[in-house]
């Protein structure tokens, strides 16, 4: 039998959870405003910044805070993330899941390094969680230009 005859099962088919062999539950999926979106990253500490260079995609993960409708982490001052950064067009995704439910926000916006005296010292007061305190850091922010998020419904 060809495999596009075959019944599909829910490894195949993300998204959808199988009953029995003639129903399924389609999980809810429902957008996310841009304030509930900024609303959940602020609820959140772990994110990844997506970006390409030398045409090759790269993934950081950071620990991140929320500050206005930005994203601000610290990073290692040698970081492979710095280097020829500054309005580099990125990504950046923050996700998190519960029993009943999820949600992943995007946002599309542009990197840069902070430099001395540009909001460094209300930034290092903000609680973020720092798994190398020892080390030379630097701040950097992702300035949004595009914000999406989604929730999806797990039981339903």
């Amino acid at each position: 039998m060809s495999s596009w005859l075959r019944h599909p099962t829910p490894s195949r088919t993300p998204g959808v959870r199988f009953l029995n062999r003639s129903s399924c539950v389609v999980n809810p999926i429902t957008r996310l405003t841009r304030d509930e979106a900024w609303e959940l990253l602020a609820t959140s500490q772990i994110g990844r910044i997506a970006s390409a260079r030398d045409g090759a995609p790269d993934i950081f993960p950071v620990n991140y805070v929320v500050f206005g409708e930005d994203i601000y982490f610290r990073t290692a001052a040698d970081s492979r993330l710095r280097v020829d950064c500054d309005n580099r067009a990125v990504a950046f995704e923050s996700a998190w899941q519960l029993s009943e439910n999820a949600w992943s926000v995007v946002i599309l916006g542009h990197l840069r390094t902070l430099t001395l005296g540009s909001d460094q010292e209300i930034l290092d007061k903000l609680p973020i969680l720092d798994f190398a305190p020892d080390r030379p850091y630097v701040w950097m922010q992702v300035s949004a230009d595009d914000v999406r998020g989604r929730r999806f419904s797990l039981n339903t």
